[in-house]
């Protein structure tokens, strides 16, 4: 409306009065009322998310270093590390910029976790990750120093505990309450490498759960096979084997998809054990809103 052919068709039609409404005004007008996104989520008008965190309390007893990225100049390659650097009396996490040769045991302020063999040798920029003295090689994502499974283990806790609360509070309202994980590989969930299997995401799911529904709070709360309580829904191959989502709208993934979009009203039903879903990124965006589905938790991994 603000181009000039705009401006000379509305007043072509000789308008009393106009009123214009859009989210992306160019000029304002007489502004009379304005819904911005603070204003629309105190007013319950979008969709609100709730997140929980798993949080790594520092583990000083072990190496830790995690490549976050790399940064060049005329005269060298860097990269980007997060180290534990010790001062005074208290050990904190930095981020440093480290070249060829760096020990992290001087960086660190001669902590002795780093005492043996934490000199960088290389930085590989390209694949990503650089080398130490000691041999390790240490790959962007993929931080040295922790356990990568505890933090999945207590993600699927976190989720699990909130998912029964809030199940808790609205059965008697008859409203199901479905809980949705996007994992990283469907491996974690379905393995295939001998024969079909459980992964171990479904192992921990199933034994945190178990462990849950035994407490007073929670043990009325299902009549169910803990086995029927979650599923999932993938991509599959020719051999009708679970498999990745690809990062292209493939069939394999659009059948994923359409299954269960047949299955909305069968998951909606409180007589359907079904109450949580593992899934590879193949539901795509709006599905939610078909499913009527309370997302009940957006997992993000949070690292102190």
């Amino acid at each position: 409306m603000e181009t000039s052919t705009a401006k000379k068709a509305i007043a072509s039609l000789n308008p009393l009065f106009c009123i214009r409404y859009s989210a992306t005004h160019k000029n304002l007008y007489n502004q009379i009322y304005k819904l911005d996104p603070v204003k629309a989520y105190d007013l319950g008008l979008v969709k609100q998310i709730e997140v929980d965190a798993s949080v790594i309390e520092n583990n000083t007893s072990q190496a830790y270093a995690e490549l976050l990225g790399f940064k060049s100049n005329t005269k060298s390659m860097q990269a980007i590390l997060s180290i534990y650097q010790q001062n005074k009396d208290k050990v904190n996490k930095k981020t440093l910029n480290v070249k060829h040769g760096d020990d992290l045991y001087k960086l660190s302020n001669n902590m002795d976790i780093y005492k043996n063999g934490y000199i960088i040798n290389s930085i590989n920029s390209d694949e990503k990750y650089i080398k130490f003295l000691s041999h390790i090689n240490l790959e962007q994502g993929k931080p040295h120093g922790y356990n990568q499974d505890e933090i999945q283990k207590s993600l699927i806790e976190a989720t699990i505990e909130n998912h029964l609360h809030k199940e808790l509070r609205y059965k008697s309202l008859g409203i199901k309450v479905l809980s949705l994980f996007f994992i990283d590989k469907v491996k974690n969930y379905r393995d295939y490498d001998s024969e079909e299997q459980k992964g171990k995401f479904a192992i921990w799911f199933e034994e945190i759960l178990q462990e849950k529904l035994q407490s007073t709070r929670y043990k009325d709360l299902y009549d169910f096979d803990i086995n029927k309580i979650h599923d999932g829904y993938f991509s599959q191959d020719k051999a009708k084997k679970f498999k990745d989502s690809n990062e292209k709208n493939t069939k394999d993934d659009n059948e994923a998809y359409n299954l269960i979009m047949k299955d909305k009203e069968k998951l909606l039903d409180m007589n359907e054990p079904l109450r949580f879903i593992f899934s590879h990124s193949a539901l795509r965006e709006g599905w939610e809103f078909v499913l009527l589905m309370k997302l009940n938790l957006y997992l993000k991994n949070v690292k102190k």
